[in-house]
């Protein structure tokens, strides 16, 4: 079978990225509906866990997840 020129020899691709694993903190407080300022405040109460490298945060989308299951627990 002749190889093609197009492409890099992986799966086609689906037209779909995958979501990142690692979030900003802008992405995090997009995902989560609520202002940066807030979710920098959860960082430093140490209720959503967060790596800093350099100057900017970088958050696990598991840990966002998470934080919104333990806040729509309290709201109940």
């Amino acid at each position: 079978m002749p190889r093609s020129s197009v492409g890099n020899g992986g799966p086609p691709d689906q037209g779909v990225s995958p979501e990142p694993e690692l979030l900003t903190v802008e992405q995090a407080a997009a995902y989560l509906q609520m202002h940066k300022v807030t979710v920098y405040k959860y960082i430093r109460a140490g209720l959503l866990p967060a790596a800093r490298l350099g100057k900017v945060y970088r958050i696990y989308r598991k840990d966002v997840e998470a934080l919104l299951q333990r806040l729509r627990a309290e709201k109940r």
